[in-house]
Order: structure tokens, then sequence, then C-alpha cells
């Protein structure tokens, strides 16, 4: 959720958004404009794509409109890969005159340095690209083609050098997709983020359901927490990255957290007694319009409407998104919610400053 802060500044209209289930603002929007990549990743499965129904340029501009109409104050665009789509830069720009705050995900292979100097001058706030390991060994043994580390450093260090010519420039971030075979070469990579010049590295635990492939056991969550996570704060420190504790420890540090992430479950209970709270502030598109909850719930549920034959309004307001809300205050969270730990902090301090006024959220 985007400046959740000053959702936290007032608790009282919270809360009576809450009671009524009409959101205050849509704060921030994500939109996956394609499940087609170029990369053959060996915990996606979105690279075996070959036809999508997509929305078309004017389809997506309409809904870029209709989003800031709504108060959505970030974008987020992430695929697949975004730079399939050879309009990729006009949505960028096109979002960004709107008054949006922008941020994209790439992996940077498809980066030319044309593309760069656009995308530069086009002022998103935000690029983050992903590096599975520090060495092209490592990290194109992830990624399943030759050659796709060389590809991502090379345009990241062009994209950097660009920000500084220009003397603005999106921060540029690295995701780090913890894994059975790399979870040991997070400290390497942030010796790699800092000779890059990245702003900072966010460790994401693989997302994976069933039968354990890249997922770490507890046994190796364990040898994380005891042998790599103190040089990563070290490293952290050292570097002026985030020492934020989701940062250094992913997993979580108790025994129940370490069950509950070795089994997938990366919310480690969060929401078994108190709801997540992004319906009421965040909305997800996917490439073919259909709307969600958020990522996590992409064609893991029913779709809330679609944005070619409905206005945003009519769904972030609607009666489906109304019912969703309702499940979630009475303590029916989607099953996804279980496995997403990317709204923890934001909702530890909405629930923290609306305990005070209704006892459903206190601790």
């Amino acid at each position: 959720m985007y400046h959740v802060r000053e959702v936290a500044d007032k608790p009282a209209e919270l809360l009576q958004a809450l009671r009524t289930g009409v959101p205050r603002q849509l704060r921030c929007a994500k939109i996956k404009l394609t499940s087609r990549c170029n990369l053959r990743c060996r915990m996606c499965r979105y690279w075996r794509t070959r036809n999508e129904a997509s929305l078309s340029t004017r389809q997506w501009r309409r809904s870029l409109d209709q989003l800031r109409d709504l108060g959505c104050l970030k974008i987020h665009f992430s695929g697949g890969e975004v730079f399939l789509r050879a309009d990729f830069l006009d949505l960028v720009e096109h979002a960004s005159g709107l008054g949006m705050k922008v941020t994209l995900t790439t992996n940077a292979t498809l980066l030319t340095p044309e593309r760069i100097r656009r995308l530069v001058q086009a002022r998103p706030s935000g690029v983050s690209s992903s590096l599975d390991g520090p060495r092209a060994r490592i990290h194109d043994a992830v990624r399943g083609i030759p050659g796709s580390f060389r590809r991502t450093v090379r345009a990241l260090r062009r994209l950097i050098e660009e920000t500084h010519r220009c003397g603005k420039g999106p921060r540029v971030r690295l995701n780090f997709v913890l894994m059975q075979q790399n979870y040991h070469h997070l400290p390497e990579m942030l010796e790699l983020a800092a000779e890059l010049g990245v702003t900072e590295v966010n460790p994401m635990p693989v997302d994976e359901k069933g039968e354990r492939r890249n997922r770490l056991s507890r046994a190796q969550i364990r040898r994380y927490n005891r042998e790599v996570a103190p040089r990563v704060l070290e490293l952290r420190q050292r570097h002026g990255f985030s020492t934020a504790p989701e940062l250094v420890y992913p997993f979580g540090l108790t025994e129940e957290e370490i069950r509950w992430s070795a089994r997938g479950l990366y919310a480690r209970g969060a929401y078994s007694d108190k709801p997540c709270l992004a319906p009421w502030m965040h909305l997800f598109l996917a490439w073919d319009g259909e709307a969600y909850l958020c990522c996590m719930t992409n064609q893991r549920m029913a779709s809330l409407g679609n944005a070619a034959r409905e206005s945003l309004g009519e769904i972030f307001l609607g009666p489906k998104m109304q019912a969703i809300r309702r499940e979630f205050l009475a303590g029916n969270p989607h099953p996804a919610c279980a496995r997403c730990d990317m709204f923890l902090a934001d909702n530890r301090l909405l629930h923290q400053v609306l305990a005070p006024l209704d006892h459903n959220f206190s601790g």
C-alpha cells in the first residue's frame, strides 16, 4: 500500500471506511501488463505463454485515466516482461503525465540505450529488477537463459549511469528470489548491489505451493538465520541499505514463524485474527483486464470485474468488492492471504492505530 502512514495519521477516517465498507481512497494499483516473458525462470510458468488476450493501448490508457479519477496515487507495472509490449513506455509516460507515481519491474534484458534514455525521461520513481545470484552461473541457472545475467547487469549499469548524467531518474532496486539453490549467496548479492549503485535489495522468499522444489526447508531457514542473516545485517549497515527486520530475516525468527515459512505461508499467521486492509486501498489488474484484490489472488479467485467492460469505479466500489471486504472483516480472508508477506508491515501499523478506537483491532 502507498503512503500508508498518511492513512494511519487519520485512524477515525479509516475506521469509518471499514465500518461503512466505502473506501477512503484507492491509493495504489498494480497492473500486470503481460504474462509473456523472454526468460524461463525455474519458479515461474509465465514464460510458457504463447498467446494472450491482452488489453489494447487505448484500453489501458482509459484504465489509467479511471484510476486517477479514483484518486489513485501510485501505479506499479509488471509482467511477465513489460518490455515485450511495444507500447510499454507510452503507458509509463501516460501514467506519469497524469501525476501518479510510477514504478515498474523488469528483468532489464531488453533495455537498450534508447529505451533507457526514454525511460528516464518518463520519470518513473522506481525500477525493480531481479538478480538471483551474484554470478552468471547462479543467476542463469535460475532464469533459464544463458547470458541473462550479463544483459541484466549491463542494462542496470547503463540505467544508473543515465540517471547520474541527467541528474534525475528512478531509484533502482534489486529483487532476490530466495530459494534452496541460492539463499546462501545473499551476502554476495549485497556486495554486488553496492558496487552497481542500486538503492535497495529486496529478499523475496519463493512463492511455491504443494511439493517443495525450490522452497527452503526448516533446517535451511534455521541455517539462514544462524549463518547468513548476521552477515546480511553487517553488509546492509556497511552499504547503507535498510536494516528493517523483514529484510534481514524474511522467514521470521521464532520457531513458529519458521514452520509457517517452510510451508510457504509467509504471512506467518498474521491474518488468522486480523484482516488484511489492502482491499480498501489497492487494486490489481491482469493483462486481460480482469480485476483482483492483489497479485497473490490473481487467477486464484473469481474475477471482480473486467476493465474492458466495466469502469474501475464500478469494480472498486461495487458489490463484489464490498462482499470481499465484509468477508475479510468477518475473519474470512482468501486462502492466498496466508502465502503473502507483501503488506505485513503496513497492516501492523494500521491495526496498531485502530486498536484504541475499536477492540476488534486490539492485540
